[in-house]
């Protein structure tokens, strides 16, 4: 089983392995120690003994001897000092001598009779010396002597005993010598070896724990190079310490981070604006792929050239001295200014600029308001043209009615009548400015076709014709219609909508006199579904005028809402600019696609193209299809 320690644990576990092992050197201390002291104590103990037979033997030579000098020269009485001196204190230091001598022969069970046995024959040998006094006292010499040869015999004998227990404590003390020399070596070698071994093993122990410790913080350390580097980071550890999860959450972080610069990478990449950074000196430093889709100018053509490249001439001057003021100030701004293209075309753009002092870096998001500015202008222009348009009838209506308020004009009088006529005239211009506003409404509601069923292009074409008839006339401008027979299915009502739409816009812009064809035929397109083989058969209507024609650059754009197509003198027709929205809108809600074909001072071709009755359809509000020929 692997264990789980922290940091704490395992020096605690080196400290306590220290510990453990030092415990093991001090018991193996204190064995030589023991051992030591115990060859010590056995030499003092043989010590003692030695010296306490030597001690007794004195005694009882001086006492024998004592004894001798007493009966045959000084012959004292008992109780005289010299008597004393020269016999008796001897005599009375052997019991005690024994006793001590006893003593230390007790715990040794070789010598310990000997001991007693020796003791027995001193104190026989006392016995003797008080009987030899009393029957000296007594003057009993025959007796005496016979005392005196066993006192001799008994002495002989404790002698001997003494000499042999010297011979044997003596033999020992030189063998028990040496012993405690090799065990006083043995000690001293035990302690140097105990503090070196402790030593030793405190400064591995030390060692290897550092190492273990500063290895993974080197790992670390490493971890945060790569990291600040963008390398790949070394594989997690494994174990559960304080550094482990150091490791893991350095890890987790960088996944983290990881993640966000995949992400922050990504919005870059995706965003629609262009973003970039310039130094202080106005290049690019970095410029995202957005740049290829605003500026023309793909990032690595943008890097390391001057952004003021891109400003129109008129205003590079006051855009350079805005970055400028906003590098030194170390500001957050916004900057708007013009911005030339690639291609030539120039743009409306809006700078946001932050200066970074850790980066030495200006950064900025360049966004393009080309489109909102044209929003806002075509906002402006159909706020006025509404407006006049609805002002103008108004006005019309008004007067008419204040002249018949005051009795001007006579409804059955021609002036009157006239009158009325201008105030009708005027009532369905507002009419269908109104319808127009409802249309575009419903437009966005999906509530544009109500009804499709079987129709003939012919009646379109001709209540088409018939609704414009008077706007024609009065334009002075001849309509004409080439249609043939063919059966769609529509909803009659919208699509001569489409068309009158279609109609209006050719006869505003053709010139007195001229002439607007309405034209039918019948093409073949390829589709996404329909029959077998993907043909399907379509109508195509085509209006065409003699006018003034469209720029290229402008045709697309004439089916956006509020667009319009400008004369030769930069002024836009009279309208709204929604008829050839709702026109579209109209054709598509009959799966159809609608067009346009022009040339400047050649005319325009208006057209549209929807499936022929019979065919399958993909629904009320069709898909666009991939057209051919016409």
């Amino acid at each position: 089983m692997k264990w789980k320690l922290t940091l704490r644990q395992k020096g605690l576990l080196v400290v306590a392995f220290l510990l453990g092992f030092e415990l093991l050197l001090l018991a193996g201390l204190s064995w030589l120690l023991h051992d030591a002291q115990m060859q010590i104590d056995r030499q003092q103990k043989n010590q003692a003994v030695i010296s306490s037979l030597q001690r007794l033997s004195t005694l009882r030579e001086r006492a024998t001897n004592g004894l001798m000098v007493q009966i045959q020269f000084f012959k004292d009485p008992p109780d005289s000092p010299h008597y004393y001196e020269t016999f008796l204190k001897y005599v009375e230091g052997v019991p005690k001598e024994l006793e001590t001598m006893k003593s230390l022969l007790k715990d040794d069970p070789v010598n310990r009779f000997k001991g007693e046995e020796l003791d027995r024959i001193c104190r026989l040998g006392i016995e003797a010396i008080k009987e030899e006094r009393r029957l000296y006292s007594y003057k009993q010499s025959l007796q005496e002597k016979a005392v005196i040869a066993r006192l001799c015999n008994v002495m002989f004998h404790a002698a001997r005993l003494t000499e042999s227990l010297l011979d044997y404590y003596t033999k020992i003390e030189q063998e028990v010598s040496p012993m405690e020399e090799k065990a006083r070596a043995r000690l001293e070698h035990g302690i140097w070896a105990v503090i070196l071994v402790n030593i030793a093993l405190a400064v591995i122990a030390g060692l290897l724990f550092v190492f273990h410790i500063t290895s993974r913080l080197s790992v670390v350390t490493q971890n945060s190079l790569k990291l600040a580097e963008g390398t790949p980071l070394n594989p997690p550890m494994a174990g559960s310490d304080e550094i482990v999860q150091l490791d893991h959450v350095f890890h987790r972080m960088a996944e983290k981070l990881a993640e966000s610069a995949r992400k922050e990478r990504a919005i870059i990449e995706h965003a629609v604006d262009v973003i970039c950074s310039i130094d202080a000196n106005l290049r690019f430093l970095a410029v995202n792929p957005a740049s290829q889709t605003v500026f023309g100018y793909r990032p690595d053509e943008l890097i390391g050239t001057s952004c003021l490249d891109l400003v129109v001439p008129a205003e590079v001057e006051k855009v350079g001295a805005r970055l400028k003021s906003i590098i030194k100030d170390q500001s957050v701004a916004g900057l708007e200014t013009q911005l030339k293209q690639k291609s030539g075309n120039v743009i409306d753009v809006l700078w946001s600029l932050q200066w970074s002092p850790q980066e030495n870096a200006l950064f900025c998001v360049v966004h393009d308001i080309s489109g909102s500015k044209e929003i806002e202008r075509m906002k402006q222009e159909f706020v006025s043209m509404v407006s006049h348009d609805l002002r103008t009838p108004l006005s019309a209506i008004q007067g008419s009615i204040e002249l018949f308020k005051e009795g001007m004009y006579d409804s059955n009088e021609e002036s009157g009548k006239s009158a009325l006529q201008k105030m009708y005239l005027s009532t369905n211009r507002l009419l269908a400015l109104v319808n127009d506003l409802l249309d575009i409404e419903k437009l966005e509601a999906g509530k544009l076709i109500k009804d499709l069923k079987r129709t003939d292009v012919r009646d379109v074409v001709r209540k088409s014709i018939g609704s414009i008839a008077g706007f024609a006339e009065v334009h002075e401008v001849e309509v004409v219609s080439e249609a043939g027979e063919t059966i769609i299915m529509a909803d009659e009502d919208r699509l001569v909508q489409a068309v009158v739409n279609l109609l209006s816009n050719a006869i505003k812009f053709s010139p007195t006199g001229s002439r607007v064809v309405v034209q039918t035929e019948l093409v073949e397109a390829e589709t996404n579904g329909g029959d077998s083989n993907g043909i399907k058969e379509f109508l195509e209507l085509r209006v065409v005028d003699e006018g003034r024609g469209i720029a290229e650059d402008k045709a697309t754009k004439l089916f956006q809402r509020y667009s319009q197509a400008e004369k030769s003198d930069g002024k836009r027709g009279v309208g709204t600019g929604l008829g050839l929205a709702i026109s579209k809108a109209i054709v598509e809600a009959h799966n159809g696609t609608i067009g346009v074909r022009s040339k400047v001072d050649e005319g325009s071709t208006f057209w549209f193209r929807i499936p022929v009755a019979g065919q399958k359809t993909s629904g009320s509000f069709g898909v666009a299809t991939k057209a051919t020929g016409a």
